[in-house]
């Protein structure tokens, strides 16, 4: 009971990286539920019934998931918040100077072929895992030496506490859920920026929780990823 996959994904479609591809994994696993990386507010515009197929979906995950619920009779649950530590401008500037950078993009190119080449099993990979801490490495300098590095460095601290905030707030709001309702298996929809903290949040949420959940990684990779 109480059993718990995370899946890796990433919000745009790419390559073997679609909804077709999410689908096909999510019925290996036959969850009772699925948790969902959206705030409640903004999952109940994307859900309402009269707006359940009026237009085609974008989102990866919510374009599989909504195909799922047509042919499964399921729990769908949001677990995210929404949180306005930065705004959208701040955060597209962020981005946009990281870009500037060749060290930054190389990485970044590499992280879209290898999705685009092999889906999840490169997202749910120790190789995205390493990308990951590589351009994290990469950002740190980017930091240190940019020309706007003091307000780089403002934004980039919000930047880390939003995402800590929705973390933390995903991981309570799936105890919370899980304390009140009974599940065998579930599965956890998670952008792949969060893997490698969520690793470390969830260690520390078991050791204080009093109810045990059985998480497990989808990350058997079925093809071999070029280190």
């Amino acid at each position: 009971m109480y059993n718990i996959a995370i899946i890796v994904t990433q919000h745009g479609e790419l390559g073997k990286c679609n909804s077709e591809e999410l689908y096909k994994i999510i019925e290996t696993i036959n969850p009772d539920v699925i948790f969902e990386e959206l705030p409640s507010d903004l999952f109940n515009i994307i859900y309402n019934a009269k707006s359940f197929n009026s237009q085609p979906d974008l989102i990866t995950e919510i374009k599989c998931v909504k195909k799922y619920l047509q042919n499964h009779k399921i729990e769908h649950i949001p677990v995210d918040i929404e949180t306005r530590l930065i705004s959208d401008s701040e955060q597209n500037w962020m981005y946009d100077t990281f870009e500037k950078y060749d060290d930054y993009n190389i990485i970044d190119n590499e992280h879209s072929l290898l999705t685009a080449d092999y889906g999840f099993s490169f997202l749910n990979s120790d190789k995205c895992l390493y990308l990951s801490e590589q351009k994290n490495i990469v950002i740190t300098n980017i930091l240190g030496i940019d020309i706007d590095k003091n307000e780089l460095l403002r934004v980039y601290q919000l930047f880390i506490k939003h995402n800590d905030t929705r973390e933390n707030a995903m991981l309570q709001n799936i105890y919370n859920y899980s304390k009140k309702n009974q599940y065998t298996q579930a599965v956890f929809l998670l952008g792949s920026g969060h893997r490698k903290s969520m690793i470390q949040k969830i260690a520390a949420y078991e050791k204080l929780s009093t109810l045990k959940l059985n998480w497990t990684f989808y990350g058997e990779a079925k093809e071999t990823i070029s280190q």
